[in-house]
């Protein structure tokens, strides 16, 4: 299999998601999810340094080359889960690691959840469960989702007259130039001239119910699954909290928490390779780097 990696396809209740597979097909099989609003390619870089694996790179729905949800669902992170534990049941193998990066990684939590015993291992990148939700802001938040919902009945999608318009809106979002351009044949498609955005708008919404602190405590105390989590030194949960949420991971029960230099999308970038050689490690045993302080 190149470097490129190949096109897969699967079927489940009436969705096809897409995705690429890179490695050896005879290797541990790993899924990796994508975060909010990139796709598969987003591993692209990262494959390559991960051979020996059988890494299968999924654009979630919504995303990518994958299908969008029907008129009257929803994009909460757990939406997704019941059409992963059917492409797992068609990858037909024993057990799997679940790679997740930024929303990815929320997703592969409850996916892991999900899959019990048959998850071996869990690897988050720069991304955990989402910040939790006070409870007395529920109805706030659901009432801004229906706002969402109505509002984006009539919002056009975005287009660009070239990729390069789609790579200069990525990295006034932090992305650096590389990475945007990396992400562009799948994130946009041709229309009018130009072209637009492939992921279903209604990504961008409110989500209508949110986790708590207890019921996120509560998903990570059912984890029994070896969990290594790769804390980007310039990233997203630097940004918005770090000890909290080392604090809610506590709750795991075999978890490594370990940094690796760059940003929110190092995965893509100068961390790819660091990445890789900690996840070789944790899949041998050892917690390569960790120190008393970053182990939990």
């Amino acid at each position: 299999m190149s470097d490129s990696g190949q096109e897969c396809a699967f079927v489940v209740d009436g969705l096809t998601y897409r995705g690429i597979e890179w490695g050896n097909p005879e290797g541990p099989l790993i899924i990796a999810l994508h975060g909010w609003l990139d796709n598969a390619l987003s591993f692209s870089v990262l494959a390559p340094h991960l051979a020996q694996f059988r890494l299968v790179a999924l654009d979630l729905s919504g995303q990518g080359h994958s299908d969008h949800r029907s008129a009257d669902a929803t994009y909460h992170i757990w939406d997704d889960v019941p059409q992963l534990l059917g492409i797992v049941e068609q990858l037909d193998e024993g057990s799997v690691t679940v790679m997740g990066h930024s929303r990815g990684a929320a997703i592969a939590v409850l996916l892991a959840a999900a899959l019990g015993d048959r998850c071996s291992h869990l690897v988050l990148l720069d991304g955990m469960l989402p910040i939790p939700a006070e409870e007395t802001a529920a109805a706030q938040q659901f009432v801004q989702a229906q706002r969402d919902r109505e509002a984006a009945r009539t919002r056009r999608r975005r287009h660009f007259t070239d990729v390069a318009g789609f790579i200069n809106a990525r990295v006034k979002l932090g992305f650096s130039e590389s990475s945007a351009r990396l992400l562009a044949p799948r994130a946009l498609r041709p229309h009018d001239n130009g072209f637009e955005l492939t992921h279903d708008p209604r990504l961008n919404q409110a989500s209508a119910v949110k986790l708590t602190a207890g019921m996120i405590a509560a998903f990570y105390a059912s984890l029994s699954v070896k969990t290594l989590v790769l804390v980007a030194e310039e990233g997203l949960r630097v940004r918005t909290g770090l000890e909290a949420s080392l604090q809610a991971i506590s709750h795991l029960s075999d978890c490594s928490v370990q940094r690796v230099p760059g940003k929110h999308h190092t995965h893509m970038e100068e961390g790819a390779e660091i990445i890789a050689t900690k996840v070789v490690s944790f899949f041998e045993g050892a917690s390569e780097g960790a120190t008393a302080e970053e182990t939990v």
